[in-house]
Protein backbone atom coordinates (compact mmCIF):
# COMPACT_ATOMS: atom_id res chain seq x y z
CA UNK A 1 0.00 0.00 0.00
CA UNK A 2 2.72 2.43 0.69
CA UNK A 3 4.31 1.77 -2.52
CA UNK A 4 0.69 2.25 -4.15
CA UNK A 5 0.25 5.64 -2.63
CA UNK A 6 4.03 6.87 -3.18
CA UNK A 7 3.64 5.85 -7.11
CA UNK A 8 -0.05 7.72 -7.14
CA UNK A 9 1.77 10.61 -5.57
CA UNK A 10 4.93 10.57 -8.20
CA UNK A 11 2.54 10.22 -11.23
CA UNK A 12 0.39 13.20 -9.48
CA UNK A 13 3.57 15.04 -9.19
CA UNK A 14 4.71 14.49 -13.28
CA UNK A 15 1.09 15.55 -14.40
CA UNK A 16 1.74 18.62 -12.13
CA UNK A 17 5.08 18.95 -13.97
CA UNK A 18 3.91 18.79 -17.72
CA UNK A 19 0.84 20.69 -16.72
CA UNK A 20 3.08 24.15 -15.54
CA UNK A 21 5.08 23.22 -18.35
CA UNK A 22 2.14 23.80 -20.72
CA UNK A 23 1.40 26.92 -18.99
CA UNK A 24 4.97 28.05 -19.27
CA UNK A 25 4.81 28.36 -22.90
CA UNK A 26 1.65 30.44 -22.47
CA UNK A 27 3.92 33.24 -20.27
CA UNK A 28 5.88 35.54 -21.70
CA UNK A 29 7.23 37.38 -19.19
CA UNK A 30 9.33 36.56 -15.72
CA UNK A 31 11.21 37.96 -13.31
CA UNK A 32 15.28 36.72 -13.36
CA UNK A 33 16.39 36.54 -9.88
CA UNK A 34 20.23 36.51 -9.58
CA UNK A 35 22.46 35.92 -6.56
CA UNK A 36 26.16 37.37 -6.15
CA UNK A 37 28.60 37.88 -4.17
CA UNK A 38 29.00 41.40 -3.25
CA UNK A 39 32.79 41.80 -3.06
CA UNK A 40 32.13 44.68 -5.81
CA UNK A 41 29.00 46.32 -4.87
CA UNK A 42 26.49 47.00 -2.01
CA UNK A 43 23.57 45.38 -4.04
CA UNK A 44 23.09 41.57 -3.19
CA UNK A 45 19.79 40.46 -4.85
CA UNK A 46 19.31 41.51 -8.48
CA UNK A 47 15.40 41.25 -10.16
CA UNK A 48 15.37 41.47 -13.89
CA UNK A 49 12.46 40.93 -16.15
CA UNK A 50 13.26 38.34 -19.13
CA UNK A 51 11.19 38.59 -22.19
CA UNK A 52 10.78 35.02 -23.18
CA UNK A 53 9.81 35.97 -26.64
CA UNK A 54 13.17 38.16 -27.37
CA UNK A 55 15.39 36.97 -24.38
CA UNK A 56 15.93 40.54 -23.26
CA UNK A 57 16.64 41.39 -19.89
CA UNK A 58 15.43 44.64 -17.99
CA UNK A 59 16.56 45.55 -14.55
CA UNK A 60 13.23 45.79 -12.08
CA UNK A 61 14.83 45.94 -8.31
CA UNK A 62 17.73 45.26 -6.05
CA UNK A 63 18.57 44.42 -2.62
CA UNK A 64 21.09 45.87 -0.04
CA UNK A 65 23.15 44.85 2.47
CA UNK A 66 22.75 41.40 2.60
CA UNK A 67 26.32 40.04 2.17
CA UNK A 68 26.60 37.64 -0.41
CA UNK A 69 23.58 36.25 -1.09
CA UNK A 70 24.57 33.51 -2.86
CA UNK A 71 22.37 30.75 -3.84
CA UNK A 72 18.58 31.10 -3.54
CA UNK A 73 15.28 29.47 -3.78
CA UNK A 74 11.48 30.63 -4.64
CA UNK A 75 8.32 28.96 -3.20
CA UNK A 76 6.10 27.83 -6.06
CA UNK A 77 3.96 30.97 -5.77
CA UNK A 78 6.79 33.36 -6.02
CA UNK A 79 6.14 35.13 -3.55
CA UNK A 80 9.04 34.13 -0.64
CA UNK A 81 12.81 34.31 -2.08
CA UNK A 82 15.37 32.43 0.81
CA UNK A 83 19.06 33.16 0.36
CA UNK A 84 22.12 32.04 1.77
CA UNK A 85 24.78 34.55 2.67
CA UNK A 86 28.00 32.84 2.28
CA UNK A 87 30.33 33.59 4.35
CA UNK A 88 32.08 32.50 7.73
CA UNK A 89 29.55 33.81 10.01
CA UNK A 90 26.73 32.24 7.41
CA UNK A 91 23.07 32.07 7.54
CA UNK A 92 19.57 32.47 5.58
CA UNK A 93 17.60 35.24 4.87
CA UNK A 94 14.14 35.45 4.08
CA UNK A 95 12.67 37.64 1.21
CA UNK A 96 9.07 38.87 0.12
CA UNK A 97 8.72 39.19 -3.53
CA UNK A 98 6.16 41.06 -5.07
CA UNK A 99 5.51 39.17 -8.39
CA UNK A 100 3.76 41.85 -10.08
CA UNK A 101 6.64 44.29 -10.16
CA UNK A 102 9.59 42.23 -8.86
CA UNK A 103 9.63 44.15 -5.82
CA UNK A 104 11.85 42.34 -2.72
CA UNK A 105 12.09 43.08 0.78
CA UNK A 106 14.36 41.40 3.51
CA UNK A 107 12.29 40.39 6.45
CA UNK A 108 14.43 38.08 8.78
CA UNK A 109 18.54 36.36 9.36
CA UNK A 110 18.84 32.93 10.81
CA UNK A 111 22.49 31.90 11.21
CA UNK A 112 23.59 28.44 9.99
CA UNK A 113 25.70 27.89 12.92
CA UNK A 114 28.32 26.00 10.34
CA UNK A 115 30.26 28.11 7.95
CA UNK A 116 29.92 28.88 4.32
CA UNK A 117 26.39 28.28 3.60
CA UNK A 118 26.75 27.63 -0.52
CA UNK A 119 22.78 26.05 -1.57
CA UNK A 120 19.76 26.19 0.02
CA UNK A 121 16.71 24.24 -0.66
CA UNK A 122 13.01 24.88 0.20
CA UNK A 123 10.75 21.74 0.72
CA UNK A 124 7.58 21.25 -1.50
CA UNK A 125 5.50 21.80 1.61
CA UNK A 126 6.99 25.01 2.54
CA UNK A 127 7.65 23.86 6.11
CA UNK A 128 11.86 23.96 5.92
CA UNK A 129 14.88 25.16 4.35
CA UNK A 130 18.29 23.32 4.07
CA UNK A 131 21.26 24.57 3.59
CA UNK A 132 24.57 23.07 2.57
CA UNK A 133 27.38 24.56 4.27
CA UNK A 134 30.76 24.02 2.37
CA UNK A 135 33.09 25.60 4.58
CA UNK A 136 31.72 23.27 7.45
CA UNK A 137 31.04 20.15 5.78
CA UNK A 138 27.04 20.04 6.81
CA UNK A 139 23.79 20.37 6.80
CA UNK A 140 21.51 23.13 8.28
CA UNK A 141 18.18 22.92 8.78
CA UNK A 142 15.28 25.63 9.87
CA UNK A 143 11.30 25.46 10.20
CA UNK A 144 9.50 28.14 7.89
CA UNK A 145 6.70 30.23 9.55
CA UNK A 146 3.29 30.23 7.68
CA UNK A 147 4.21 33.73 7.23
CA UNK A 148 7.34 32.96 5.54
CA UNK A 149 9.96 33.92 7.76
CA UNK A 150 13.15 31.54 9.02
CA UNK A 151 12.61 30.36 12.33
CA UNK A 152 15.95 29.42 14.18
CA UNK A 153 17.81 26.41 13.49
CA UNK A 154 16.60 22.96 14.87
CA UNK A 155 18.90 20.73 13.29
CA UNK A 156 22.34 20.49 12.59
CA UNK A 157 24.12 17.55 10.56
CA UNK A 158 27.99 17.26 10.33
CA UNK A 159 29.38 14.85 7.64
CA UNK A 160 32.42 12.99 8.30
CA UNK A 161 35.10 11.85 5.26
CA UNK A 162 37.96 12.65 3.10
CA UNK A 163 39.70 11.13 -0.21
CA UNK A 164 42.40 11.19 -2.23
CA UNK A 165 42.67 15.11 -3.18
CA UNK A 166 44.63 16.21 -0.77
CA UNK A 167 44.48 20.13 -1.59
CA UNK A 168 40.77 19.55 -1.82
CA UNK A 169 39.22 16.67 0.03
CA UNK A 170 40.72 16.90 3.37
CA UNK A 171 37.69 17.22 5.13
CA UNK A 172 33.74 17.34 3.97
CA UNK A 173 32.64 19.86 1.88
CA UNK A 174 28.64 19.89 1.45
CA UNK A 175 28.17 21.29 -1.82
CA UNK A 176 24.22 20.44 -2.58
CA UNK A 177 20.66 19.45 -1.27
CA UNK A 178 18.19 18.53 -3.77
CA UNK A 179 14.86 16.89 -3.60
CA UNK A 180 13.55 12.85 -4.96
CA UNK A 181 10.66 14.22 -7.38
CA UNK A 182 8.17 13.63 -4.37
CA UNK A 183 9.85 15.54 -1.47
CA UNK A 184 10.22 12.64 0.51
CA UNK A 185 14.19 12.04 0.19
CA UNK A 186 17.22 14.94 -0.06
CA UNK A 187 20.73 14.12 -1.81
CA UNK A 188 23.82 16.07 -0.59
CA UNK A 189 26.67 15.56 -2.45
CA UNK A 190 29.63 16.65 -0.59
CA UNK A 191 32.95 16.85 -2.53
CA UNK A 192 35.32 16.23 0.16
CA UNK A 193 33.66 13.11 1.31
CA UNK A 194 33.13 11.78 -2.20
CA UNK A 195 30.21 10.84 -1.18
CA UNK A 196 25.94 11.56 -2.00
CA UNK A 197 24.88 11.63 1.28
CA UNK A 198 20.86 10.78 1.72
CA UNK A 199 18.31 11.66 3.62
CA UNK A 200 14.77 10.69 4.16
CA UNK A 201 12.40 13.80 5.28
CA UNK A 202 9.77 13.49 8.13
CA UNK A 203 8.30 16.83 7.98
CA UNK A 204 6.70 17.29 11.44
CA UNK A 205 9.71 15.27 13.11
CA UNK A 206 11.80 17.68 16.00
CA UNK A 207 14.66 16.53 13.42
CA UNK A 208 13.07 16.87 10.30
CA UNK A 209 16.22 14.41 8.02
CA UNK A 210 16.99 11.66 8.74
CA UNK A 211 19.87 8.46 7.28
CA UNK A 212 18.09 7.52 3.90
CA UNK A 213 18.20 3.39 4.33
CA UNK A 214 20.96 3.79 1.14
CA UNK A 215 22.75 6.18 3.39
CA UNK A 216 25.36 7.17 0.59
CA UNK A 217 26.75 6.35 -2.48
CA UNK A 218 30.14 6.70 -3.18
CA UNK A 219 31.56 8.59 -6.19
CA UNK A 220 34.78 7.69 -8.19
CA UNK A 221 37.69 8.65 -5.55
CA UNK A 222 38.78 12.31 -6.53
CA UNK A 223 35.51 12.94 -8.55
CA UNK A 224 34.42 15.69 -6.15
CA UNK A 225 30.55 15.66 -6.49
CA UNK A 226 29.05 19.05 -6.60
CA UNK A 227 25.45 19.58 -7.98
CA UNK A 228 22.61 16.70 -8.32
CA UNK A 229 19.50 16.93 -10.17
CA UNK A 230 16.47 14.57 -11.71
CA UNK A 231 14.89 13.91 -14.47
CA UNK A 232 10.96 15.06 -14.03
CA UNK A 233 10.20 11.49 -13.52
CA UNK A 234 12.28 10.60 -11.13
CA UNK A 235 13.63 7.44 -13.11
CA UNK A 236 17.17 9.06 -13.10
CA UNK A 237 19.59 11.09 -11.47
CA UNK A 238 22.88 13.25 -12.75
CA UNK A 239 25.64 14.37 -10.72
CA UNK A 240 28.13 17.14 -11.70
CA UNK A 241 31.40 16.21 -10.35
CA UNK A 242 33.86 19.47 -10.27
CA UNK A 243 37.27 17.75 -9.79
CA UNK A 244 37.47 15.56 -12.88
CA UNK A 245 34.66 17.37 -14.74
CA UNK A 246 32.64 14.46 -15.25
CA UNK A 247 28.63 13.66 -15.40
CA UNK A 248 27.92 10.25 -13.60
CA UNK A 249 24.46 9.05 -14.42
CA UNK A 250 22.18 7.02 -11.73
CA UNK A 251 18.75 5.03 -11.85
CA UNK A 252 16.47 5.30 -8.97
CA UNK A 253 14.14 2.81 -7.91
CA UNK A 254 12.94 2.23 -4.34
CA UNK A 255 15.41 5.52 -3.30
CA UNK A 256 18.49 3.54 -4.51
CA UNK A 257 20.88 4.93 -6.66
CA UNK A 258 22.81 2.48 -9.05
CA UNK A 259 25.62 4.35 -11.78
CA UNK A 260 24.86 3.28 -15.10
CA UNK A 261 27.22 5.74 -16.59
CA UNK A 262 30.14 8.41 -15.87
CA UNK A 263 31.05 10.66 -18.85
CA UNK A 264 33.78 13.32 -19.22
CA UNK A 265 32.38 16.95 -19.34
CA UNK A 266 36.07 17.72 -21.83
CA UNK A 267 37.27 17.67 -25.26
CA UNK A 268 39.61 15.02 -25.89
CA UNK A 269 42.89 17.52 -26.04
CA UNK A 270 41.62 19.32 -23.09
CA UNK A 271 45.05 19.87 -21.13
CA UNK A 272 43.45 22.43 -18.42
CA UNK A 273 42.25 22.84 -15.12
CA UNK A 274 38.93 21.22 -14.06
CA UNK A 275 36.21 23.23 -12.50
CA UNK A 276 32.71 21.61 -13.44
CA UNK A 277 29.96 23.34 -11.76
CA UNK A 278 26.37 23.58 -12.71
CA UNK A 279 23.87 20.95 -14.21
CA UNK A 280 20.64 21.13 -15.56
CA UNK A 281 18.11 19.37 -18.07
CA UNK A 282 16.16 20.86 -20.38
CA UNK A 283 12.32 20.95 -19.99
CA UNK A 284 11.68 18.05 -22.25
CA UNK A 285 14.46 16.17 -20.72
CA UNK A 286 16.09 15.79 -24.07
CA UNK A 287 19.19 17.07 -22.83
CA UNK A 288 21.23 18.27 -20.51
CA UNK A 289 23.79 20.49 -19.77
CA UNK A 290 26.61 21.45 -17.55
CA UNK A 291 28.82 23.53 -16.90
CA UNK A 292 33.01 23.78 -16.55
CA UNK A 293 35.01 26.76 -15.22
CA UNK A 294 38.15 26.21 -14.51
CA UNK A 295 40.42 26.94 -17.97
CA UNK A 296 37.84 25.44 -19.93
CA UNK A 297 34.50 28.07 -19.13
CA UNK A 298 32.52 25.98 -21.49
CA UNK A 299 28.65 24.55 -21.55
CA UNK A 300 28.71 21.35 -22.58
CA UNK A 301 25.46 19.54 -23.85
CA UNK A 302 24.65 16.14 -23.66
CA UNK A 303 21.61 13.91 -25.86
CA UNK A 304 19.84 12.21 -23.29
CA UNK A 305 18.69 8.57 -23.57
CA UNK A 306 14.98 8.69 -22.09
CA UNK A 307 15.07 4.99 -22.01
CA UNK A 308 18.34 3.97 -19.73
CA UNK A 309 19.19 7.82 -18.87
CA UNK A 310 22.66 7.70 -20.49
CA UNK A 311 24.58 10.86 -22.11
CA UNK A 312 26.11 11.42 -25.89
CA UNK A 313 28.46 14.60 -25.95
CA UNK A 314 27.25 16.20 -28.52
CA UNK A 315 29.26 20.19 -28.04
CA UNK A 316 31.15 21.94 -26.34
CA UNK A 317 30.29 26.19 -26.39
CA UNK A 318 32.05 28.75 -24.64
CA UNK A 319 30.18 30.83 -22.03
CA UNK A 320 31.33 34.01 -23.38
CA UNK A 321 33.08 35.48 -20.19
CA UNK A 322 35.40 33.63 -16.87
CA UNK A 323 33.85 31.04 -14.44
CA UNK A 324 30.29 29.74 -15.28
CA UNK A 325 29.16 29.32 -11.68
CA UNK A 326 25.80 28.72 -12.28
CA UNK A 327 23.11 28.68 -15.53
CA UNK A 328 19.73 28.09 -16.18
CA UNK A 329 17.59 27.34 -18.36
CA UNK A 330 14.30 29.76 -19.15
CA UNK A 331 10.32 28.71 -18.61
CA UNK A 332 9.62 28.22 -22.45
CA UNK A 333 12.70 26.16 -22.94
CA UNK A 334 13.82 28.65 -25.71
CA UNK A 335 16.66 30.26 -23.66
CA UNK A 336 19.86 29.74 -21.70
CA UNK A 337 21.24 32.23 -19.79
CA UNK A 338 24.59 31.77 -18.12
CA UNK A 339 26.23 33.16 -14.91
CA UNK A 340 29.90 34.33 -15.39
CA UNK A 341 31.33 35.03 -11.71
CA UNK A 342 34.58 36.21 -12.55
CA UNK A 343 33.76 38.49 -15.82
CA UNK A 344 30.68 39.81 -13.47
CA UNK A 345 28.30 38.80 -16.67
CA UNK A 346 25.34 36.97 -17.71
CA UNK A 347 24.91 36.02 -21.28
CA UNK A 348 21.44 34.93 -23.15
CA UNK A 349 21.66 31.86 -25.41
CA UNK A 350 18.86 31.18 -27.45
CA UNK A 351 18.31 27.49 -27.22
CA UNK A 352 17.31 25.11 -30.45
CA UNK A 353 14.94 22.74 -29.18
CA UNK A 354 15.28 20.18 -31.66
CA UNK A 355 19.26 20.06 -31.99
CA UNK A 356 19.45 21.07 -28.45
CA UNK A 357 22.11 23.42 -29.81
CA UNK A 358 23.47 27.21 -28.44
CA UNK A 359 23.98 30.35 -30.23
CA UNK A 360 24.73 33.79 -28.34
CA UNK A 361 21.99 36.26 -28.76
CA UNK A 362 23.89 39.45 -28.08
CA UNK A 363 21.81 39.72 -25.16
CA UNK A 364 24.16 40.39 -22.19
CA UNK A 365 23.99 41.84 -18.91
CA UNK A 366 26.56 43.28 -16.24
CA UNK A 367 26.53 42.12 -12.72
CA UNK A 368 28.71 41.53 -10.15
CA UNK A 369 30.05 38.19 -9.19
CA UNK A 370 26.50 36.60 -10.50
CA UNK A 371 26.22 33.34 -8.93
CA UNK A 372 22.64 32.23 -8.91
CA UNK A 373 19.88 32.32 -11.64
CA UNK A 374 16.01 31.69 -10.50
CA UNK A 375 13.31 32.73 -12.36
CA UNK A 376 9.64 32.98 -11.88
CA UNK A 377 6.63 34.20 -13.55
CA UNK A 378 5.72 37.51 -13.97
CA UNK A 379 1.83 38.46 -13.07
Amino acid sequence: MKNLLLNLFTFLICALSLSVNAQNKKQRYYHLLVGTYTRTQNQGIFVYEFDSKTGKLKLEHTTEGIKNPSYLTINKEGTKVYSVSEQEASGVSYFEFNNKTGEITHKNFQPTTSPGACYISLTHDGKHVFTANYGGGSVSVFPVKASGEVEPLSQLIQHEGTSINERRQNKPHAHCIYPSVDGSHYYVPDLGADKVFAYQYQADASKPLVPAKQAFTTVTPGGGPRHFIFNNKGTFAYLVEELTAHVSVYSYQNQALKQVQRISMNTPDFKGTNGAADIHLSQDGNYLYATNRGSANEIVIFKVNKTDGTLTKIDNVSCKGKTPRNFNIDPSDKFLLVANQDSNDIFVFKRDTKTGLLTYTGETVNVGAPVCLKFTPKL
